[in-house]
C-alpha cells in the first residue's frame, strides 16, 4: 500500500509557480487589450465625425470642423479628386444651381445660368469641359460672372477656360462655403475681377499626368515641369503672382496647399475691385 501511494505521487504532474514565460504572455495580453481599446476609440471618433456631417472619403473627414479658410498651421490637407469637403449644415451658394452640390461635385463639370448675369460651373474639369463651356458661353447674353465649385482635373482644359473667360471680359468667383482645388484655380485666374468670400477652400498641388500619358519616367517628369511652367506663365498673364505656383510644385498630388485669406490677397488671386 505504501508503495502504491509513493508511485502515485511520483507520476503526478508537479505544481508550477509563476514563471518568466507566464509574465511574457500576461504582458502580451495586456498590450493587446490596450491596442484594441485604442482602435475602438479611433473608430468611435471617426464615426462621430461622419455623423457630424463629413461624407466618407472626403478630404475633410479627418477634421470634424466647419469648412473655413485655413490658418498658417494647417494649410496642407488631404485631397480627394472625386469630391469636396462637406460643410456642417452650411449651404454652398451657387447661382442658377438648384440641386445638392454633393450629388454632382464628382461628375464632369456642368454649367448653370442664374440671374443678373451670374452663372455656376460645378464638378470636375475633365477632357472636354472647355468645349462644353465654350458652347455654354455662346448661348448666353449679358453674362458677367462665373462662380466655381470644383475639385479640379484637366489642366489643359483649365488653361483654355481661363483664356476664354478673359477674352469675354468675365469675372470669376468661388462659391461661399465652396471649393476650388487642383486645376480649378487656373480657370478661376482668368477673371478680370476675382472674388473668394470667406469661408472657402482654395488650393493647389503638383501637376501630374495619367499613367497612359507618362511614357518613361524622364518623359513624365519633363512633361510635368513643362506644364508647371505654363501654369506660372498663365498666372502672370492673368495678373496673379506666379510665385503662388511654388506651393503647387511643393505639394504632392494626394494633398492640397490651401491659401489663407492673407495669401489670397498677397498673390493677387483675388482683386480689389
Amino acid at each position: 500500500m505504501a508503495t502504491n501511494i509513493s508511485n502515485t505521487a511520483d507520476t503526478a504532474e508537479p505544481k508550477r509557480g509563476f514563471t518568466a514565460g507566464d509574465a511574457v504572455l500576461s504582458g502580451l495580453f495586456a498590450a493587446l487589450v490596450i491596442a484594441c481599446g485604442i482602435a475602438l476609440t479611433y473608430d468611435f471618433r471617426a464615426l462621430l465625425a461622419e455623423q457630424e456631417g463629413y461624407a466618407p472619403g472626403t478630404p475633410a473627414r479627418f477634421q470634424p470642423a466647419p469648412l473655413r479658410s485655413p490658418g498658417t498651421d494647417d494649410q496642407v490637407r488631404p485631397y480627394d479628386p472625386s469630391g469636396a469637403p462637406r460643410l456642417l449644415g452650411e449651404p454652398v451658394e451657387l447661382p442658377g444651381f438648384d440641386g445638392n452640390p454633393q450629388d454632382v461635385i464628382s461628375q464632369p463639370m456642368s454649367f448653370h445660368l442664374g440671374e443678373e448675369g451670374e452663372a455656376t460651373a460645378i464638378g470636375r474639369i475633365t477632357l472636354g469641359s472647355f468645349s462644353r463651356f465654350e458652347d455654354f458661353l455662346a448661348e448666353q447674353e449679358g453674362l458677367a460672372r462665373i462662380t466655381f465649385h470644383s475639385p479640379g482635373g484637366s489642366v489643359r482644359d483649365a488653361f483654355a477656360m481661363a483664356d476664354i473667360i478673359r477674352a469675354n471680359d468675365l469675372s470669376t468667383a468661388v462659391a461661399r462655403n465652396g471649393y476650388c482645388a487642383s486645376s480649378c484655380p487656373l480657370a478661376f485666374a482668368g477673371g478680370i475681377e476675382r472674388t473668394a468670400p470667406d469661408p472657402v477652400w482654395f488650393g493647389v498641388h503638383q501637376v501630374f499626368t495619367s499613367e497612359a500619358e507618362i511614357g518613361t519616367l524622364q518623359e513624365g517628369m519633363a512633361g510635368a515641369q513643362h506644364i508647371s511652367s505654363e501654369a506660372q506663365q498663365l498666372l502672370d498673364d492673368m495678373g496673379v503672382d506666379p510665385r503662388a505656383w511654388i506651393h503647387a510644385m511643393a505639394t504632392p498630388k494626394e494633398q492640397l496647399y490651401l491659401f489663407t485669406d492673407e495669401e489670397m490677397a498677397e498673390y493677387q488671386w483675388v482683386t480689389d475691385n
